[in-house]
């Protein structure tokens, strides 16, 4: 019996111990820029759709929609716009194609991405429509400066900045706020927050409702383990390392308080972000919903399954509601 209890003992010591370390090898792969295991292996373990790129309907698709975006990236009319802030300089893409136009979008990016790299082609669709647009890079992400990587959670009180940034240039400016992965969650998290009545309405595409979840979806996936204990010791080890717990970083909670019209978006093809999300964050939410689901679409990918019928959806949103 005291042989039984004593490899019991240490089976119980083996397991946290090596919980322990697989909850700090998360955490600093995933919260840390200069950590580059993610570029090297994790997101392909992660997100393996980017890796399966050749010659579909839709790789040349995305292409077409890179080029239209490079292009309008360079345009006479836009230019680099710096704000400081805790001692980091944070870059965003100021584009402004309509002087006289009051209405804006901010279009956010997704995680360990850049805002050139997700949302000049966005950028481009709205201007389409007599937008002018702001595209920031987080903090700890593009040009912008920092380490720890906010995961939407501390990016909300960036994209707080950047509504006083453009309504610094537009006093009257109409705002739509357009996400998409961690864009969309930092949108989402922003929405419950105290915002100008300026603020008129989300877009937000494949967005997590949580970072708790996003993570416990990501080891279970990508990682095949599971997500108790591992994920219950990150988070209580998150607070010291980065600033914030993976529990109070939800999208779900935030949308509670919010009530401006909000398009929820995923596609169904989704590895990185599970589309049931969608479903968890258009509950909470309080105000005006839709949804658009883009059958078979990986990650941030609708746009390229179906662009003409996710722009004709988000702009029939946007005109209607905003």
């Amino acid at each position: 019996m005291k042989w039984i209890v004593l490899i019991l003992v240490v089976l119980l010591i083996l397991i946290v111990a090596v919980s322990v370390y697989a909850a700090n090898f998360f955490l600093n792969v995933a919260l840390f820029r200069d950590n580059n295991w993610y570029d090297k292996t994790g997101h392909k373990m992660m997100n393996p759709d980017n890796f399966n790129k050749g010659k579909s309907q839709y790789d040349l698709t995305e292409e077409q929609q890179i080029q239209q975006g490079d292009l309008f990236w360079q345009e006479a009319f836009a230019k680099d716009h710096w704000v400081e802030k805790d001692g980091e300089k944070l870059y965003s893409r100021l584009i402004r194609p309509h002087p006289e136009s009051k209405k804006w979008v901010i279009c956010v990016h997704g995680y360990r991405s850049y805002g050139k790299r997700d949302m000049a082609y966005v950028a481009s669709r709205f201007s389409e429509q007599q937008y002018n647009i702001l595209v920031p890079d987080l903090r700890a992400h593009g040009k912008s400066t920092g380490n720890v990587i906010g995961m939407g959670w501390l990016d909300r009180l960036d994209l707080l900045i950047w509504i006083q940034e453009v309504l610094v240039i537009e006093p009257a400016a109409e705002i739509i706020l357009f996400g998409g992965s961690m864009g969309a969650a930092t949108v989402m998290m922003t929405s419950g927050e105290s915002l100008p009545d300026n603020i008129k309405g989300l877009v937000v595409d494949c967005g997590y409702s949580s970072v708790y979840s996003e993570f416990g979806a990501m080891l279970q996936s990508a990682f095949k383990l599971p997500a108790f204990p591992i994920l219950t010791i990150a988070d209580g080890l998150a607070k010291k390392k980065v600033g914030y717990s993976l529990k109070e970083a939800s999208s779900v909670a935030q949308l509670a308080k919010n009530d401006l019209p909000t398009l929820f978006i995923h596609g169904t093809g989704d590895k990185f972000v599970p589309h049931q999300m969608l479903y968890e964050n258009m509950e909470a939410t309080n105000g005006v919903k839709e949804s658009l689901i883009i059958e078979k679409a990986p990650h941030l990918s609708s746009f390229i399954y179906e662009p003409e019928h996710y722009f004709d959806t988000v702009f029939e949103f946007v005109h209607r509601y905003c």
